[in-house]
């Protein structure tokens, strides 16, 4: 047993010192040599020596081309040919073409274009142009051009255009052009060419013109793509924003859709419940009508929109029991006169009946109220209003109206 452990404290020394020079030596007949407990059939004249059979404990050798199975681990100072099993790991100088499975690691100096399996880690000094399945993670100095999956991260020093997938994030030095899929984040460094997707967030450092998936959030500082979650982020929105909340700082040329778009651009095209611009303007509203008989509501007013969301009381009148709603509008204005605006909305009012449900009525109801508007700035902040049009109140439970009638309503504008 002594000299079982002796055995593997070096062949796993010798895995740590290989994986650290990898990527300094071009020559890998430098690499320090280890212990070969193996039954190998090999061939000399050909240099380097080529091993097409390797049956062991642990083994070094200089060329596999053919099969190597060990118990402990298998070093290939060249390159690798073919099928190789360790039970803790294989290490190859150079280029592996093949297949290679191991209980915690697989190591290439340079370039993978096979399929690389692992417990723990699989690790490429270069490029990997196939598959690399992990328990822990994935890693390419430079590139991958296959697939990765991993159960907790995959990472490339520059370039991903493949596909990654893990339960926790995919990261990439530079750009990413394949499909990257996570548990969590995935990150670009650069720019976005394809798709990420995660539970959680999406990152593009530059730019992304592809497209960011994600449930709570994406960021970009360059948006040509789409971007569609929760919160979406660009510093530059030249794409599509889809989400609850969109935010945009700088140029906008398109679109935000969600039920907050902000942006600090004029020009921005927002589609959206509150559409908050550098000009719009935040008002107050008081007002009371034969519908809903005290309301305030907060308008945000934009070039020729506006929006607004508010309360009002005693829907089914001051002669029942206390009733109440919310109420949305969305709508455009045009100006008369340097004091007269007319504009037109559609508003949709939640209604709650609170103890009227036991008088006979149900307990939430809803209305449709388009309407027509008149107001007049007495001054700056200072605004009285008219408003006309017709209302539907109707039960949510089924297609038929509790009310329809003429509506009116008058107020007040400050701000």
């Amino acid at each position: 047993m002594n000299r079982l452990s002796k055995y593997i404290t070096i062949a796993f020394t010798s895995c740590v010192f290989i994986c650290a020079q990898i990527s300094a030596e071009e020559r890998p007949q430098k690499l320090k040599k280890t212990p070969n407990i193996a039954i190998n059939i090999s061939r000399h004249k050909k240099i380097p020596h080529r091993t097409y059979l390797n049956l062991g404990l642990l083994s070094n050798f200089n060329y596999l081309n053919g099969l190597g199975v060990n118990v402990i681990s298998s070093i290939t100072l060249w390159n690798t040919t073919g099928l190789q099993f360790a039970g803790f790991a294989n290490v190859t100088g150079m280029n592996v073409k093949g297949l290679q499975f191991s209980g915690i690691a697989n190591v290439t100096g340079k370039n993978t274009y096979g399929i690389n399996t692992s417990g723990l880690m699989n690790i490429n000094g270069k490029n990997s142009y196939g598959i690399l399945v992990s328990g822990l993670g994935n890693i390419s100095g430079e590139s991958n051009y296959g697939l990765m999956v991993s159960g907790l991260i995959n990472m490339t020093g520059e370039k991903s255009n493949g596909i990654m997938l893990s339960g926790l994030a995919n990261i990439s030095g530079n750009e990413q052009r394949g499909f990257i899929i996570s548990g969590l984040a995935n990150v670009s460094a650069t720019s976005l060419k394809g798709l990420q997707m995660s539970a959680l967030l999406n990152t593009a450092g530059e730019s992304n013109c592809g497209l960011q998936l994600a449930a709570l959030g994406n960021v970009s500082v360059k948006n040509k793509g789409m971007q569609t979650a929760l919160f979406n982020y660009a510093a530059q929105n030249n794409g599509i924003q889809i989400g609850m909340v969109n935010v945009n700082k700088e140029e906008c040329r398109g679109v935000q859709l969600g039920i907050v778009n902000i942006s600090k651009n004029e020009k921005a095209r927002q589609i959206g419940f509150f559409n908050i611009k550098p000009y719009t303007r935040p008002q107050l509203i008081l007002s009371g009508g034969n519908t809903s008989k005290l309301n305030v509501l907060v308008q945000l007013k934009n070039k020729y929109t506006y929006t607004q969301v508010g309360l009002g009381t005693y829907y089914l009148g001051f002669d029942k029991k206390f009733s109440a709603t919310g109420i949305y509008r969305i709508g455009v204005y045009h100006t008369l006169l340097p004091k007269l605006e007319i504009s037109a909305d559609m508003g949709y009012y939640h209604i709650e009946t609170f103890k009227n449900k036991d008088n006979g009525y149900a307990a939430r109801m809803y209305a449709l109220q388009p309407r027509i508007n008149l107001e007049y700035r007495i001054m700056k902040k200072l605004g009285i209003f008219v408003s006309g049009g017709y209302n539907w109140t109707r039960n949510y439970s089924h297609s038929g109206n509790f009310d329809k009638k003429v509506c009116f309503e008058t107020g007040i504008v400050l701000f």
